[in-house]
């Protein structure tokens, strides 16, 4: 829901006739790259879009399965949320995009940001599937467009709008007493639309390790619901209104070592999400339209977890954040051949935790522009966004991209953008000590009064080592410049083929550092600061086939390198050593010996393979994801004391994930579906806990 991205694409604009507006092969409406309705081939960016039936197809219930079977996206899990057995995972599964973290990827949902990230990954469990329309995904910088955090890209979730009267109803029943139950209506009038939308989704999770007290993932209970109304004053004007809710509850039990004796501990996550989008749209004169919106959010998670034996309180954690974000939109033209579009914006979030000293309040507002040319065969879209916050310097953010047709199977496409990643509250305020393993984690506005309240305690010395420490820090935003430049190529209109070169470059990182001392009862101390600069290059190869109306093949393959520039040229300098483990002796480690980031595959890959038959009014679809080797810090206990990347021992081996489904219509009104996901049975129960295993499924679709 925002913007223009909220209208439903199968209402399109009135289009010129060019070269780039003649529908191919797999050419489906978009608007999260342009936030204007256009075509995929229309545009001059990697998008890439996953239709509602694709989605159905996998059968899948979690939106992080879905996308993990797509080209060029990674799941990347918080090691610090799965380290501990029964410990309740606060941070879910991210996904990792063109090599770069979670944290650097935008989550929308209609077109407007999806909030509460913890230790910057989104738990994408709060999504629901069953109503998504499509999702899709830009790579590469799209600040000009969205703002902070869309430095690797945008995942865009678009939900179902009102349609056809209808009413639909699913049954899903998987491994590990999973179940899920899904509803959903359209109501239809000649002006208005509504659309409902409910879901209750439950598991008693799995234990990889009896001997160990808890769950290895607990038991949990999901609820999402979501409406809509459409309302056409006229044919220039209409409003829409729709508001989301979800909450997810999770039971924990785990172990606590209290002066070294073993104790028992149990109680429950709880997570809620909701918003509200209202906005109206009028076209005043043929040439020029605007919309006015308002957008509201609230994320909470509470944690409370009590001594098994008395009952007591041991730890309540407890987060709440808000977001309000009015802004309007003007559009200048007819379509997009010579849209002019331009907006302004202002967000108000708030913070407040139990991690934080007191609350805390972001005001900024935003300015945005873009113009998109297209003349004969090349299509040309330049963009820029200002952005103003209380917190740091003003951000501008320039873009521009090009798509020339050579022929009209060949268009060559090439972009280049700017983006930024505002520090969050969480680097600059986080005030968590974790007495399980006796460290702080300090924000780097806190640093200063914290250390002076461990002095005041007499658990710090006053000395100069400490002194030095204590000055405010102000944190840099992040920065990052995006190239991407490739071809696709459209064979006899069945076949697509599509190669994307990029390359991303990061400075002022964000990272933590621990600090060089301890206090008096053996306490560390982390923070953070702006120190590093990475970069990641590769190719991204994708081909589209279809043989006939019955039977298609989709694959793609990603070659990706990722590495830190700052080790780089202190490799250069023979600055960096190795400790062997076992002899003790250090030598200096080679260029050659660095492998890059940690949790990045050099070569990744996937397949679907899809196949209906027309006769029997059923489908079979298969699904293959690989994913290369991968670094992991600390595997197997193994440090060479330099904390990167350069023994085989810190590898993590490939694996292989293999899905597959069977769907049959019986009569006019029920689809029965079954299917296995992870058929080879993959596991890694120490280092990816959150892959169970083999899964079976079976879901019922009624519709009406």
């Amino acid at each position: 829901m925002m913007r223009t991205m909220a209208q439903p694409a199968a209402v399109n604009p009135v289009v010129q006739d060019t070269f780039f507006n003649r529908e191919a092969t797999l050419d489906e409406v978009v608007i999260t790259a342009t936030r204007t309705e256009n075509r995929v081939s229309n545009i001059p960016l990697p998008i890439q879009v996953i239709s509602s039936a694709a989605i159905r197809q996998t059968g899948s219930q979690r939106l992080i399965d879905v996308l993990q079977m797509q080209s060029g996206l990674m799941v990347a899990s918080n090691p610090l949320g799965t380290a501990l057995q029964g410990y309740p995972n606060p941070f879910g599964d991210g996904v990792q995009m063109q090599g770069l973290d979670p944290a650097y990827t935008l989550i929308l949902i209609d077109g407007e940001p999806v909030t509460g990230r913890n230790a910057g990954i989104i738990n994408l469990d709060r999504i629901a599937v069953g109503n998504i329309r499509q999702i899709e995904i830009l790579k590469g910088p799209a600040t000009s467009l969205y703002g902070s955090d869309a430095l690797a890209g945008v995942i865009n979730i678009i939900t179902n709008s009102p349609g056809k009267n209808d009413f639909s109803f699913q049954s899903h029943y998987s491994t590990n007493n999973t179940l899920g139950l899904t509803a959903s209506a359209n109501l239809k009038t000649k002006k208005a639309g509504w659309q409902f939308f409910g879901k209750r989704y439950s598991s008693d999770g799995y234990d990889f390790d009896k001997d160990i007290y808890g769950q290895t993932v607990d038991p949990f209970t999901n609820y999402s619901f979501s409406a809509k109304l459409h309302y056409d004053f006229n044919e220039k004007s209409n409003l829409l209104v729709s508001a989301r809710y979800s909450s997810e509850k999770q039971k924990n039990a785990y172990l606590i070592y209290p002066d070294n004796n073993e104790v028992a501990v149990g109680g429950n996550t709880v997570e809620e999400d909701k918003s509200i989008f209202l906005r109206f749209k009028n076209r005043v004169h043929d040439l020029i339209a605007y919309s006015v919106q308002f957008y509201a959010t609230n994320y909470a998670n509470n944690a409370k977890v009590f001594i098994k034996q008395g009952g007591d309180l041991f730890d309540h954690i407890g987060l709440s954040q808000s977001l309000i974000k009015p802004e309007i939109q003007l559009n200048i033209g007819r379509n997009p051949n010579s849209l002019w579009m331009t907006g302004v914006g202002y967000n108000w979030e708030k913070i407040n935790s139990t991690r934080y000293d007191q609350e805390h309040q972001l005001n900024s507002w935003y300015l945005f522009g873009q113009k998109q040319w297209i003349l004969g065969q090349t299509n040309l879209i330049a963009g820029v966004r200002y952005d103003n916050n209380i917190l740091y310097p003003a951000q501008l953010s320039p873009k521009l991209a090009i798509a020339h047709k050579i022929t009209p199977e060949i268009i060559v496409k090439a972009s280049i953008g700017t983006g930024f990643k505002a520090p969050d509250f969480r680097q600059q305020f986080l005030n968590f000590d974790n007495t399980m393993v006796n460290y702080s984690i300090v924000g780097a506005k806190e640093l200063s009064n914290v250390l002076s309240a461990q002095i005041q305690k007499g658990l710090l010395d006053d000395g100069e080592e400490i002194r030095k420490y204590m000055t405010a820090v102000d944190l840099e935003p992040e920065h990052s410049l995006g190239i991407n430049v490739g071809v696709d190529y459209t064979f006899k209109v069945n076949t697509v083929f599509k190669i994307n070169l990029f390359r991303n470059d990061i400075s002022n990182m964000i990272e933590s550092y621990s600090l060089p001392f301890y206090n008096k009862n053996g306490m560390g101390f982390f923070s953070y600061k702006n120190i590093n600069k990475v970069f990641t290059q590769g190719v991204e190869i994708t081909i589209n086939h279809r043989f006939n109306k019955h039977f298609s093949v989709n694959g793609s393959y990603q070659y990706l390198i990722a590495k830190d520039k700052d080790v780089i040229r202190e490799l250069k300098h023979g600055e960096i050593y190795k400790r062997d483990p076992v002899t003790h002796v250090s030598t200096k480690v080679a260029v050659s010996d660095y492998k890059g980031l940690f949790n990045r595959s050099r070569n990744s890959g996937n397949v679907n393979v899809r196949y209906y038959h027309e006769r029997w009014k059923g489908s079979a679809a298969v699904f293959v994801k690989y994913r290369g080797r991968f670094g992991y810090n600390g595997l197997d206990g193994f440090t060479d004391g330099n904390d990167i990347l350069n023994d085989e021992k810190e590898f993590i081996k490939g694996y292989t994930f293999l899905n597959g489904s069977i769907t049959k219509h019986i009569g006019e009104h029920i689809e029965a579906q079954g299917g296995v996901e992870n058929i080879l049975n993959y596991t890694n129960k120490v280092y990816m806990p959150n892959i169970y295993g083999r899964i079976y499924f079976l879901n019922i679709n009624i519709k009406f």
